[in-house]
């Protein structure tokens, strides 16, 4: 195509240069160097085209597209984009439907200038409405979302499959930003899954079952429809797919769903060549129906051929299905032990990373040899994050339970040592706390593990990368437990070379710390062995490998005391003050030794009394449970800051700084004389010479022993020693690692499973620290479609102005006549012998009474013209009552409040919320209530028998709510609803309490008003009504009409002119005729209460009796 130039000829300010987009791309690739300069200068162009027709527009829109799409802020262009997508030809439109889905957001100010255009496009031809409809699935917003919504429930009716497909999508996107447009577009939904185009079911099927991983307990209905398309005979799979993610989701609700799954997903199993529904079925199968034994084991054969594929992306789901089997039947899965062990030496590392986490579940006492040894000879091999998570896998595998799996402890002291040699590891600090534990909690291996400890004492790979959490941290372990258990061990010049090594001094503080603190132990026990004193409870008999003690000879003693005085002193001298500390500290008491034994006294037995407290591991959460003592506020200020800001505002820079004073300056301003520099010069070298920290010309030893050797040293814990302690003893195998026989092991090894707890720490974990729910709060989650369809639940409709004037003016005269109403008469003039009386709320809704002279009649029959208003329906708030018939007990505190649903849409449903707390100090899990109503009385509403309530944690409560339809008021009135709440605590037993909610006879009596002509035939046309009576003291006329229509909701229908009579008229929500009379005599009130059931005036009077005598 030719390109077009148009020239202005005369000023060069109108000189005008059109590109089309295919110029525009060829120009950036010619201009790479200079691309942004380029584009601005596009950019220049096309605002000035942008004031052009509609044609150069568009030319200008499609170019600004592409230039968005490298990058580049359009925004500005958003109101001429918007002039594009209201152009007439198709070719114009569709470019800006375009330029507005790639640059449209919800900052876009201009967007809703387009809603009146997408509306139109909606029902124009078809290829306009795909461009609105794809085009609002990109930019939709609330606002949008709000006034789209109608258009779009109403395009849901079209016949145009290919329409009706996009609209259905884009619903989606309608409810994620419109929330409230779910409940009324719903039903409309609902339909499209019978829709005889599988096309569309398909679309209904995918935004049913996106909207269901919000809230799945709202699409439970769908159950039935569900199943019938997943037994169709179709081969849309990738539906078939969402259809059985969506049944994982409901099983879980509904067992009986289940059940009847087995069946269809057996079939599919069996017969599909479809690798994604395959492993979909697998999954609904573990969530849903794992109880299925025979279902679970074919899904283990299926996942191990998925497993043995020669796909990678197979080969790892079916290891990811296999782990979630694992959780349920770790037994059936342990099985195929060696088709995980052989997915180790897989190329991919996802797969032997995936394979290390089934370990886990596959682990036992036959097997844990086998598999660790495995896992070492990989480790050999590993590179990277991949052999660090081996080394995690071998100590996870070895340390769980407690070490319920090793019976070999000997073996597992050779693995950790093996781990060691792994120079280039990040987990020192995991191996070190390995053997710390095992050797504090299994006794019966200390002595095997203090001549371990000192091989890797003596190891110099450990101290060639002295770095904190490297490595070398496993020498803080082995140092402790030669020190702590140095009484098994024969030979403590041997330990104490080891510890005082001159390469010692370049590993980090802390280690050097440890390495201090447990020379003075090791030199204490060889002592007190020397003195002849053995330790008490060394455990020699119990331990694994045989231990001969010898006493120590004066000899050894003295050539310790020579090791100690020639190589304390290098860390003496330490830049490290703890190091420097407790060595001096160790020196000290050497000294003080050396002496005592010179002045013929000897302190062995002292030395021993101090490392002689027995040592247990301390709990995890011991800290937490520190109690903290009366009278101190940890939330209170120290130093009030607002204080110390005041203190710092009033001080001036002259306090600061100083006043300024000339003598002073003059001081500072003489210069000092050649012999008072020379005295000072002296006086400086020699403070450096005395100075242990000054570097200078102190030969090349003791520079060494002044170098740098890290960082600040950390808070070591001061170790205490157990009840085992004894001679030294050397010898022992533990450079192996194979089994040993079984006949060398001993049977029974006890592992130290206690741990200590502060004093004065609680019991429960109430005060420890709870896990944040990470579930952001969603508007669709909380969506409930199971409720009807209320009157105001309507979707945004476009109206036109004149629509919302007259509307505005019909409320204005609606809200007068209600004035005007409020201010007349509620009671017409009296009669000679009665006078009829109307309730407050009927007279309030809309009917007025005329005052007439005797012989006219109430105009109360005739409609008013004026159009009433809608009544206003208050919420009284929720006003829990405690239940009063709560067994004893110190777990549950339980109240509730019931109430009528509806007194005018549903008289006869009642809704009870009920609140349940915890009150105890302990964390109460699987709390669940059951509802049980007597028989032919209540029937639940939409709800379960059993509410799964979870977890309640102490102090807190949660709230459970319970629709009830009556069936039988008169037995119900008189057998209360059962509930039986049962709970397991965090450290008691399982607590099942019971406790029952009486619904008495007034919560099935509706109020209705009558006239006194009514009233008698009623009374004529019922026959003979039994009658109930009962009498009350101290009841006036005004409280008993006012109890009466609050408690019991009876209307008055007349009164005497002498207030002593007053007859009450009732119906039960099963149309139960009520009648009554109350009199006053002398100031006790008769009440006569006559009904179509005897039982329900018994009811009624005992009802009055008890409201009225409680009041008074």
């Amino acid at each position: 195509m030719e390109r077009k130039n148009k020239f202005h000829v005369g000023d060069t300010s109108n000189y005008m240069f059109e590109r089309t987009l295919a110029d525009l791309v060829r120009g950036i690739r010619n201009h790479k160097k200079n691309e942004e300069k380029f584009i601005n200068q596009c950019i220049q162009e096309i605002k000035m085209e942008l004031k052009g027709d509609i044609s150069k527009k568009t030319l200008a829109v499609q170019k600004l597209t592409y230039i968005s799409m490298l990058g580049y802020d359009i925004s500005w262009a958003a109101f001429n984009i918007v002039e594009v997508m209201s152009a007439t030809k198709f070719s114009s439109k569709r470019v800006g439907y375009l330029a507005a889905s790639q640059s449209f957001n919800e900052g876009t100010e201009v967007i809703t200038l387009a809603t009146n255009q997408i509306r139109k496009d909606f029902l124009s031809n078809q290829y306009e409405a795909y461009l609105a409809l794809n085009c609002l699935s990109n930019i939709c917003t609330p606002d949008l979302a709000r006034d789209l919504a109608n258009d779009l429930v109403s395009l849901l009716s079209t016949q145009k499959t290919h329409i009706l497909k996009r609209t259905i999508t884009v619903m989606y996107k309608i409810f994620l930003r419109y929330p409230d447009s779910l409940r009324p577009a719903f039903p409309k939904l609902k339909e499209k899954l019978e829709d005889p185009e599988p096309s569309v079911v398909s679309c209904a099927v995918n935004v049913i079952c996106e909207l269901a991983r919000k809230n799945p307990k709202n699409y439970l209905t769908l159950a039935p429809v569900l199943f019938k398309i997943l037994t169709n005979s179709t081969t849309n799979y990738w539906m078939f797919i969402k259809i059985v993610k969506l049944f994982g989701a409901l099983t879980p609700l509904e067992p009986r769903l289940a059940k009847k799954l087995v069946d269809p997903l057996t079939n599919i199993i069996n017969t599909s060549s479809s690798m994604s529904l395959l492993f979909e079925c697998i999954q609904t199968c573990i969530i849903g129906i794992s109880d299925n034994i025979p279902l679970m084991k074919l899904c283990i054969s299926k996942l191990r051929t998925l497993i043995e594929h020669h796909d990678q992306n197979l080969k790892y789901l079916g290891l990811l299905a296999l782990s979630n089997i694992m959780k349920i039947h770790p037994k059936a899965v342990s099985e195929h032990r060696e088709l995980v062990l052989n997915c180790l030496d897989d190329e991919d590392i996802s797969i032997r990373t995936r394979a290390l986490d089934l370990l886990t579940g596959m682990v036992n006492k036959k097997n844990i040899h086998e598999i660790v040894l495995k896992l070492l000879q990989h480790i050999d091999l590993a590179e990277g994050a991949y052999k660090e998570k081996i080394l995690e896998k071998i100590i996870e595998l070895c340390s769980l339970g407690t070490y319920q799996y090793i019976t070999d402890f000997e073996w597992y002291i050779n693995v950790l040592t093996r781990l060691s040699e792994i120079h280039e590891t990040v987990h020192g600090k995991l191996i070190a706390s390995q053997l710390l534990d095992v050797v504090i909690r299994v006794k019966v291996v200390r002595a095997y593990s203090a001549r371990a400890m000192i091989n890797l004492l003596k190891n110099p790979k450990l101290m060639s990368n002295p770095k904190e959490n490297g490595i070398c941290e496993v020498l803080y372990a082995a140092a402790w437990i030669v020190g702590e258990f140095s009484g098994y061990l024969n030979q403590p010049l041997q330990s104490l070379e080891a510890f005082l090594q001159p390469r010692v001094s370049i590993l980090p503080a802390h280690i050097q710390s440890v390495y201090m603190q447990n020379i003075l132990k090791v030199f204490a026990h060889a002592c007190a062995s020397a003195n002849g004193e053995q330790p008490e409870n060394l455990d020699l008999d119990e331990q694994t490998s045989p231990v001969e003690l010898e006493q120590i000879s004066t000899e050894t003693i003295d050539e310790c005391l020579t090791v100690l005085k020639d190589r304390l002193p290098l860390f003496t001298q330490s830049i490290h003050i703890d190091v420097q500390e407790r060595a001096c500290l160790v020196n000290e008491i050497i000294k003080f030794y050396s002496t005592s034994k010179d002045q013929g006294t000897n302190i062995a037995s002292e030395l021993v009394g101090l490392f002689t407290e027995a040592l247990n591991p301390v709990a995890p959460k011991a800290q937490k449970k520190v109690p903290v003592p009366e009278g101190l506020d940890l939330d209170a200020w120290i130093n009030d800051p607002k204080l110390q800001e005041l203190e710092e505002s009033d001080e001036s820079d002259s306090e600061i700084f100083g006043k300024y004073n000339e003598e002073s300056d003059e001081e500072h301003t003489r210069q000092p004389t050649k012999e008072e520099l020379a005295r000072q010069k002296e006086e400086r070298l020699k403070k450096q010479a005395n100075n242990p920290y000054m570097l200078g010309n102190r030969g090349k030893q003791q520079q060494q022993q002044h170098l740098d050797l890290g960082d600040e040293p950390t808070h070591i814990p001061v170790a205490k020693l157990p009840e085992n302690m004894g001679p030294v003893i050397v010898g022992g195998r533990f450079d192996s690692l194979e089994k040993k026989k079984p006949s060398k092991l001993k049977k029974n090894i006890a592992i130290d499973t206690t741990t200590e707890m502060p004093e004065g720490a609680k019991e429960s974990d109430s005060e420890d620290e709870r896990r944040s729910k990470n579930t952001k709060s969603d508007a669709l989650s909380a969506i409930n479609l199971d409720e009807p369809l209320g009157a105001n639940e309507v979707l945004y409709s476009n109206r036109h102005r004149t629509d919302i004037i007259r509307d505005r003016e019909a409320a204005e005269r609606a809200k007068a006549a209600a004035a005007s109403r409020k201010s007349s008469p509620k009671v017409g003039q009296q009669s000679p012998n009665y006078t009829e009386l109307a309730s407050p709320e009927i007279t309030g809704a809309g009917k007025t009474k005329k005052s007439s002279k005797k012989g006219e009649q109430s105009s109360s029959s005739k409609k008013s013209t004026a159009a009433a208003p809608a009544p206003v329906v208050v919420k009284k708030p929720l006003v829990f009552v405690a239940v009063s018939n709560l067994a004893e007990n110190e777990f549950f505190n339980v109240t509730y409040d019931l109430r009528v649903v509806d007194a005018t849409a549903t008289p006869d449903q009642l809704k009870l919320t009920m609140k349940i707390q915890n009150k105890s100090d302990e964390d109460l899990s699987d709390v669940k209530l059951s509802v049980k109503p007597a028989e032919n009385t209540l029937s639940l509403v939409g709800g379960e028998e059993v509410h799964d309530i979870g977890i309640i944690e102490s102090g807190s409560s949660t709230t459970i709510t319970q629709l009830f339809k009556s069936e039988n008021i008169l037995a119900a009135a008189q057998n209360p609803i059962q509930f039986s709440l049962s709970a397991t605590p965090s450290s008691s037993p399982d607590v099942t309490v019971g406790f029952e909610v009486a619904t008495p006879i007034n919560f099935f009596i509706v109020g209705h008003r009558l006239t006194k002509d009514k009233f008698a035939d009623i009374l004529q046309n019922s026959g003979q009504m039994p009658l109930s009576s009962v009498k009350v003291a101290g009841v006036t006329s005004q409280s008993c009409i006012d109890g009466l229509r609050e408690r019991l909701q009876f209307e008055v229908v007349q009164i005497h002119p002498s207030g002593s009579t007053i007859s009450f008229y009732a119906k039960t929500v099963q149309q139960h005729h009520i009648a009554m009379l109350c009199k006053d005599r002398d100031g006790v009130a008769c009440f006569d209460v006559k009904s179509s059931d005897a039982t329900l005036s018994q009811l009624i009077t005992k009802e009055i009796k008890s409201q009225f005598t409680v009041s008074n």
